[in-house]
C-alpha cells in the first residue's frame, strides 16, 4: 500500500522546484514502494545472474501525480511487486530475461538499470526536467549514466524532501512500529523472566533472539548486549558469561512489516545489584521518566537534549554520547534526532525514541530505552518492558 502523502510529497517538490523524484537506496524505495525484496542482501553487494551487474531498484514519483510513479527493479526481483500487492501500477525490468515456457508474453528488460530508468522518463517526457536523487548515495556510475542517457535533465538532490515525507509517520506506519515494539517488549520479557541462566554466554543470548522473534512471526535485527562489568567496555556480544548480581542490559530492535523497533533494559536478572549499579540505575530510570514525560508536540529535540545533559549532571554522571535519542521507522536511526541544533518542533506522528545512556566501569552498559509517538497531547510510549531494576526479581 501507499504510505505516504503523495499530495504533501508534491508540494514539497513543486517547492524546490523537482519534477520528478528517483529513489534508489534500499530503505526509501522499501518505503515508497512498500515492498521488500531479498531482505537479506543489500542491493549494493548482490550480483545479478549475468555476474556483471550489481541488484538495484528505483522508484520514480513525478511531481504531477497523474503523469504515473514508476518501479524500475532487477529481472530477480521477478514477481515480487505483483504478488506483494505494489500500488505502483508501472513495474519494468532490466537484467537477464527470466523466461517463461509457454506464457504468451515474455519480459522484457534492458541492460543496466539507468537504460530503463531513462527510457521511461522520456516516456513521460520528464527527459529534460530536474531529477531529484538521493546525492549522497546514488552511486558514481549510475550518475554518470544519468548524465549520458538524459543529456538535458539537470540532476539535484532530494534527500531533504524524502526526510520531510518520512519523518511524520501515517497511521499505517505507526500501527507497524506498534507492533514490532509489542514483539520486542514481549521477547525481551522473556529474557529476564526465564531465559537467562547463570553461564549463558552474550553469543548464546544472541542465538536466542534470533529464535525468539521468529518464533513471533518477526525478525531479529540487532542486538547491544552486557554482561556485567563487560558492558562497560564493549556492548556486542562475546563469550562473556552471566553471573549472578551481574546488570543485564539488553538493546534488541525487532522488525514487523518492514518497520522497526528499539528497547533497552539494564535490569537485575538473579540477585541483588551492587549499589554502585543501583545508584546508576536509579539515574537513567528518571532521565527515562521524565524524558517521557516531556515528549509533546512542540517541543524541541534539542530540548529534550539540554534536558538530558542537565540531568546527567545534576545526577553526578557523564552521558555515553552527546544526544538523548533518536527516531525509527524502516532503519533505527532516523530524523529527528535529540541533539543539540536540532530546533524543529516535535509533531504529532513523530517517532521519539528516548534513550539516556552510560557505562560505568567495574558496573557495565545503563541505558533505559523507549520507543514512543508523539500525539496530539502529549506521547505513546509503545514499547513496555518493566524498567524497575528489581522488576523480574
Amino acid at each position: 500500500m501507499r504510505l505516504f502523502d503523495y499530495d504533501r510529497l508534491s508540494e514539497e517538490m513543486h517547492k524546490r522546484g523537482i519534477d520528478v523524484i528517483l529513489a534508489g537506496t534500499k530503505p526509501n524505495v522499501e518505503y515508497l514502494s512498500d515492498v521488500e525484496w531479498m531482505r537479506w542482501f543489500d542491493k549494493e553487494n548482490f550480483l545479478t545472474e549475468d555476474g556483471k551487474n550489481y541488484a538495484a531498484a528505483f522508484v520514480g514519483l513525478p511531481q504531477d501525480q497523474t503523469t504515473g510513479p514508476f518501479y524500475v527493479a532487477p529481472s530477480t526481483q521477478t514477481g515480487y511487486p505483483e504478488n506483494y500487492n505494489i500500488w505502483i501500477d508501472d513495474v519494468r525490468y532490466w537484467g537477464p530475461v527470466f523466461f517463461v515456457a509457454g506464457a504468451e508474453e515474455q519480459m522484457k528488460t534492458a541492460d543496466n538499470p539507468i537504460a530503463r530508468v531513462a527510457q521511461v522518463l522520456r516516456e513521460k517526457e520528464l527527459d529534460k526536467g530536474r531529477i531529484g536523487v538521493e546525492w549522497r548515495h546514488i552511486e558514481m556510475q549510475f550518475a554518470e549514466e544519468l548524465r549520458e542517457f538524459l543529456p538535458m535533465a539537470t540532476l539535484v538532490d532530494a534527500e531533504e524532501v524524502l526526510w520531510e515525507l518520512r519523518i511524520i509517520k501515517s497511521e499505517e506506519e505507526i500501527g507497524r512500529i506498534r507492533r514490532a515494539s509489542e514483539i520486542t517488549s514481549d521477547v525481551i520479557n522473556s529474557i529476564y523472566s526465564g531465559a537467562a541462566y547463570e553461564g549463558m554466554t552474550e553469543w548464546d543470548l544472541e542465538r536466542y533472539l534470533g529464535i525468539a522473534f521468529a518464533e513471533r512471526d518477526s525478525r531479529h535485527m540487532w542486538t547491544d548486549v552486557g554482561f556485567g562489568p563487560k558492558g562497560a567496555r564493549f556492548a556486542g556480544p562475546t563469550d562473556e558469561k552471566l553471573r549472578k548480581g551481574d546488570i543485564l542490559r539488553i538493546d534488541a530492535s525487532g522488525w514487523w512489516n518492514g518497520y522497526v523497533s528499539d528497547q533497552c533494559r539494564s535490569l537485575a536478572w538473579d540477585g541483588e545489584l551492587s549499589d554502585a549499579a543501583k545508584r546508576g540505575h536509579a539515574a537513567i530510570y528518571r532521565m527515562n521518566r521524565e524524558l517521557r514525560e516531556a515528549v509533546r508536540p512542540g517541543v524541541l529535540p534539542s530540548d529534550l537534549y539540554r534536558l538530558t545533559m542537565r540531568l546527567f549532571e545534576e545526577e553526578g554522571y557523564d552521558s555515553l554520547t552527546p544526544q538523548a535519542g533518536h527516531s525509527l521507522g524502516r532503519v533505527a536511526h532516523e530524523p529527528p534526532f535529540l541533539v543539540e541544533g536540532s530546533d524543529r518542533p516535535l509533531e504529532p506522528g513523530m517517532i521519539v525514541v528516548v534513550e539516556p545512556t552510560m557505562r560505568l566501569a567495574g558496573v557495565g552498559s545503563i541505558n533505559i530505552e523507549d520507543t514512543t509517538v508523539v500525539t496530539e497531547d502529549g506521547c505513546e510510549v509503545l514499547t513496555s518492558t518493566p524498567r524497575e531494576w528489581d522488576a523480574f526479581l
